[in-house]
């Protein structure tokens, strides 16, 4: 376990994906204060990466990708990535965290994608005791997870919590 700034890390995977991103005609839109969480950032760059790539995978309308850093209480910082698109079904939010599971398997060939992706994701989550999870709105469908931010691992964060402008407290 290890204290990293994960502004950094987000901003170097967007990067990472720039040419992709140009091409294809998306707009990232990035809320990225400075913020350091505790987690192991090989990690945590795996599950970044793969709620962006799932995100350029399926997007749709306004393509628009818009990657978020909130600060929960308990100094909770929640990463959120929502892209523009159809919702993923009801019936199928809890299946996509199971390994090969694909909600649409005719467009997962488009771009080949493996469907190991989010279970992965879970199981890296899983293994740092955090929560991750999806949210769907009319115009799209949102990924999150949740790391510990502050000075110390655990620390209560009593004297910093706050919610960013436009943030919604869940």
């Amino acid at each position: 376990m290890e204290r990293f700034n994960i502004t950094e890390l987000i901003q170097g995977v967007v990067n990472a994906s720039s040419l992709l991103l140009e091409q294809k005609g998306i707009t990232v839109e990035m809320d990225l204060p400075e913020e350091y969480v505790w987690a192991d950032e090989f990690k945590v760059e795996e599950v970044v990466t793969n709620y962006i790539s799932n995100a350029l995978n399926h997007l749709e309308g306004e393509k628009v990708i818009d990657v978020k850093l909130i600060h929960e209480p308990g100094n909770v910082i929640r990463t959120t990535v929502f892209n523009t698109g159809k919702p993923i079904p009801e019936e199928d939010l809890d299946k996509i965290w199971i390994k090969f599971y694909k909600v649409d398997k005719a467009r997962t060939r488009e771009y080949g994608g493996s469907g190991i992706g989010l279970s992965i994701v879970k199981a890296i989550m899983d293994s740092f005791h955090q929560k991750c999870g999806v949210k769907n709105y009319d115009n799209g469908v949102e990924f999150w997870f949740e790391l510990d931010g502050g000075e110390k691992c655990g620390n209560s964060g009593k004297d910093d919590q706050r919610l960013l402008p436009g943030a919604e407290q869940s």
